[in-house]
């Protein structure tokens, strides 16, 4: 068995970091060790561990990252509040399945894509835009 145990972002500025987690995929900062270094875990609801971590540091790299994923539900409301954060999305069905990809930048311009199964989306709300 092999799963993803979780995704490290490097932050400049961590208040705007968990409120964009919190905002858009309902992840909330729970126990973290006492390290060094600032930063928060961010849990599911519902979760028993942390699926992102953050660590507030100066040294941001680029790195060979392309995008971040997450299976969720809630489209339409998911769509609402990319919308009115006014946020640069794009948001079409994959080809062939049942699945519908939304995809935004978080602040610290990393790519977070939204995956919802089953969930089909109205034609006005695609978009089949690369986001910047």
């Amino acid at each position: 068995m092999i799963k993803l145990d979780h995704v490290t972002i490097r932050t400049r500025d961590l208040s705007a970091t968990l409120r964009f987690y919190e905002h858009f995929l309902s992840l909330r900062p729970g126990w973290r060790p006492p390290f060094s270094i600032g930063g928060a875990w961010l849990y599911p609801d519902g979760g028993d561990y942390p699926i992102v971590h953050v660590i507030e540091t100066d040294e941001v790299l680029a790195g060979m990252r392309d995008h971040i994923a997450f299976r969720v539900t809630g489209l339409a409301a998911y769509l609402d509040k990319v919308k009115a954060a006014g946020c640069d999305y794009m948001a079409i069905p994959v080809p062939g399945i049942s699945l519908v990809q939304v995809q935004h930048r978080d602040p610290n311009h990393v790519l977070v894509e939204a995956t919802f199964e089953d969930e089909p989306i109205e034609a006005a709300d695609i978009r089949d835009s690369a986001v910047a």
